[in-house]
């Protein structure tokens, strides 16, 4: 009885911390690595089988696991600073929007030989800025002491299931569960970019300032993995799909195809292969498809005539090809190192590298002041400590290197962004 009960309390308690909380992505607009061991690991987790939360990266990999839940949270700290403009006209301020508390938790239960199911919630990604002088306005001449800032938040829950296909191999597959809000402060030289101002001259209603507007939607997450050689071998393959969102209907004069903001779709590859007994060492390889969705692939401001790329027609902020932040596609290389030192303390690190999406050759700077999303090569360290057969606490440490870009602009001639960022994060994993 005790058992048959396990899982649905697993699923109440992660749907009980499946409010959003305010996450400030690193790999673009998404995590390094999704729990505590993963972050350890420079975000390993497609090939690794440590802890119910990674059923969220692979959901092939709980199919290796014994019944257990992990409940966890980091501390994230972003630091970033922009300018926009030259000489007297410049202005360079610091991100207010700088300390976040991202909660995460999974649970994972063999429901025979054959299938093991799960859940896990999880602080997919997203993004912030608060600037308390507005960057846009210093160089257009308005209030420069009005606020200017964005926050995304995207928060995943998703129900799993693993099938054993034989001793060696596991598929799984999730469904996506998404919730988004989205809120923006101070964007009023946005609207120069709107088809309202530039055929009416009236500033939009659905450009800025509209509060919290919430999205939902789902999508499917599928997975493999295999163990070989005696289990010193792991492979793993993962694919998620394209997460179709509702509309931010309060800024459908913002965001392209009329509020639309899915999640990308992404795939990835993974390995671990244990050294010796004690020490293994696994890797990553993901690819972000950020081009597949109009509001953040299309094309940014351009940096000469009236800034769109071909007409205001066509171009303008809200219309299926209107303006976006002009992200490219990005792939993240990940490798970590597990060494268990003895039976209660087990010792990781890692590395995690993804080039910026953003192309400051070509003026998207410009939008994305409020969108820093430059940091590229992250530090990472990581332990869990085991009191008893049942009990695990797991520590992560995670530093992004600092990394700026600076390129020209439609107005004040340049921009720089600039960012780095630390995290620290805890676990607590209990096996039943």
């Amino acid at each position: 009885m005790a058992r048959t009960i396990r899982l649905p309390v697993c699923a109440a308690l992660a749907a009980s911390i499946a409010v959003p909380s305010l996450s400030y992505a690193t790999n673009g607009m998404t995590l390094i690595g999704y729990g505590t061991k993963s972050r350890g690991m420079g975000g390993v987790g497609i090939a690794t089988a440590q802890d119910a939360i990674g059923g969220a990266v692979n959901p092939a990999s709980i199919g290796f696991m014994k019944d257990r839940i992990d409940v966890g949270a980091d501390f994230f700290v972003p630091e970033a600073k922009s300018r926009l403009g030259e000489g007297d006209q410049s202005l360079t301020y610091k991100s207010s929007a700088n300390r976040f508390l991202m909660p995460a938790m999974g649970g994972a239960y063999k429901f025979n030989r054959k299938i093991s199911v799960g859940f896990s919630a999880v602080p997919y990604g997203g993004g912030g800025s608060r600037y308390n002088m507005n960057l846009y306005n210093n160089v257009t001449g308005s209030d420069v002491n009005q606020t200017l800032g964005v926050n995304l938040m995207i928060m995943q829950m998703n129900p799993t299931i693993s099938y054993r296909i034989n001793k060696q191999n596991r598929i799984g597959a999730s469904l996506v569960l998404s919730i988004q809000t989205f809120r923006a402060f101070g964007l009023d030289y946005f609207s120069t970019f709107t088809s309202i101002f530039n055929d009416t001259g009236q500033f939009p209603d659905y450009l800025t300032n509209n509060g919290n507007d919430w999205a939902y939607g789902a999508g499917m997450r599928f997975g493999w993995m295999g163990r070989f050689f005696k289990e010193r071998l792991s492979l793993g393959l993962t694919y998620t799909s394209r997460v179709y969102m509702t509309k931010f209907d309060k800024y459908r004069d913002l965001f392209a195809e009329k509020g639309s903001f899915d999640t990308p779709e992404n795939f990835g590859a993974g390995f671990a292969f244990k050294i010796t007994p004690k020490l293994m060492i696994a890797a990553d390889v993901t690819h972000m498809l950020y081009s597949n969705v109009r509001s953040v692939g299309n094309a940014s401001a351009t940096t000469t005539g009236n800034g769109f790329p071909e007409s205001p027609e066509k171009n303008s902020l809200g219309a299926t090809d209107g303006l976006g932040f002009g992200w490219s596609d990005q792939t993240v290389y990940k490798v970590g190192l597990a060494w268990e030192y003895n039976p209660q303390w087990t010792l990781r690190t890692g590395w995690n590298y993804g080039k910026s999406p953003i192309d400051e050759s070509n003026g998207e700077v410009l939008f994305n002041i409020v969108a820093p999303a430059t940091t590229q090569n992250h530090l990472t360290l990581g332990a869990s400590y085991k009191p008893s057969k049942k009990i695990e606490w797991s520590f992560s440490y995670v530093h992004a290197f600092k990394y700026e870009q600076e390129g020209p602009t439609l107005i004040g001639d340049t921009g720089k962004i600039q960012m780095y960022q630390n995290s620290v994060g805890v676990s607590f994993g209990y096996k039943l």
